[in-house]
């Protein structure tokens, strides 16, 4: 049995964190730091550390007394906010690891645009606000609508289309429904870009990058402009075009990432793909299974192998197609039950996969199905 893989929190629900979990469980033995070990992911652990991973240090404290008695393969993370304890933990016990240095860049939207222009990778016109008034000013002069999103990766985002409705999708972004506090490190503001919404999901190993899948995105109405739904190709065109690889390529080597698996967020505009987000980590809004169900390359198991220095399979074995649908009501409300009637029913039913509860109110349901 191989030795166990430390993995770094547990945030989000089951609807989107259990098949990770569950597909890293099936290679290693998993031990978990985290304050709790909620009920469904608990027949996936070898182990539990009840330690905050938030807090660095007592992580750091922990782990280490955990490493000195018991053999560990690696160490990984589905959360941005524990990157860097993630690799500087590595780099302590003489793992795997990302270096400490692009991964603290990863966590910070400002820093990686900044790394991305200097790398001469396509990136929207973008400045950084301390608040939402220096945010509408900036909305003025790159031209409404504007993109608000948090500094702090993986954070919300929200579009403006006009200076009167920047204050509410400020306080979207920072916590659902409050005015203060703002993200820390302030907003970004950055131009609306034209042109289809894709993701390239990306392994990077010793510095070789390779797509293994590309996710297309529809977004939602303004203002929140979320995502309605994601679809994986086995047989993207995307996937061999040669201005999409070259920019995923040099978007990873300005940021220096050298080990890991990544979501390369892009805009197909008619002057080439812009880069507009970058998150070094696993897709979340399940996202990875998409890719399995479409491919059968099981990225989950990918980021694990390379955690522990094994080299991964990147070798896809189907050849389908998936899609995920996240439906919202016109109303605030929980909702009391789901059912796919019509042709929904006609379409679907033989192709599908799940049908969830969405993480929040409001979220009536969501949906992965293959075909």
């Amino acid at each position: 049995m191989p030795s166990p893989l430390l993995l770094l929190g547990l945030g989000g629900t089951a609807e989107y964190r259990e098949f990770p979990l569950a597909r890293i469980a099936a290679g290693y033995p998993v031990i978990l730091a985290n304050g709790t070990a909620p009920a469904w992911a608990r027949p996936y652990l070898a182990g539990h550390l009840a330690v905050d991973p938030g807090d660095a240090a007592a992580t750091t404290a922990v782990v280490r007394e955990y490493a000195a008695v018991h053999d560990v393969s690696g160490v990984l993370t589905c959360e941005s906010e524990h990157l860097v304890t993630a690799a500087r933990l590595a780099g302590q016990l003489g793992l795997r690891g990302g270096p400490v240095g692009s991964q603290a860049v990863c966590v910070d939207r400002l820093e990686v645009r900044r790394r991305l222009e200097d790398g001469m990778v396509p990136v929207p016109r973008w400045a950084a606000a301390p608040d939402p008034e220096a945010a509408a000013r900036h909305g003025l002069l790159l031209g409404y609508p504007v993109v608000i999103k948090s500094r702090t990766g993986g954070g919300r985002t929200g579009l403006a289309r006009e200076r009167g409705e920047v204050p509410a999708v400020c306080a979207r972004v920072a916590h659902p429904g409050t005015a203060w506090p703002y993200p820390p490190g302030g907003l970004l503001v950055e131009e609306l870009p034209e042109g289809q919404r894709v993701s390239a999901e990306t392994v990077v190993e010793d510095g070789d990058v390779r797509i293994v899948a590309v996710t297309r995105t529809v977004l939602g109405p303004a203002p929140a402009r979320e995502p309605v739904r994601h679809c994986v190709y086995a047989h993207d065109t995307l996937l061999h075009n040669r201005l999409l690889r070259q920019t995923a390529a040099r978007a990873v080597d300005a940021l220096g990432v050298t080990l890991g698996t990544l979501h390369i967020e892009l805009a197909l505009t008619s002057r080439g793909p812009y880069v507009t987000d970058v998150t070094a980590l696993l897709a979340e809004d399940v996202i990875p299974l998409l890719v399995e169900r479409a491919t059968g390359i099981d990225l989950p198991q990918v980021a694990a192998d390379l955690a522990v220095g094994r080299a991964p399979d990147l070798t896809p074995t189907r050849q389908r197609a998936a899609a995920v649908h996240f439906a919202h009501p016109a109303v605030t409300g929980r909702p009391a039950h789901r059912v796919v009637t019509g042709a929904t029913a006609v379409d679907c039913h033989a192709a599908l996969d799940r049908l969830a509860p969405g993480p929040t109110v409001g979220i009536a349901s969501s949906a992965a199905a293959r075909v």
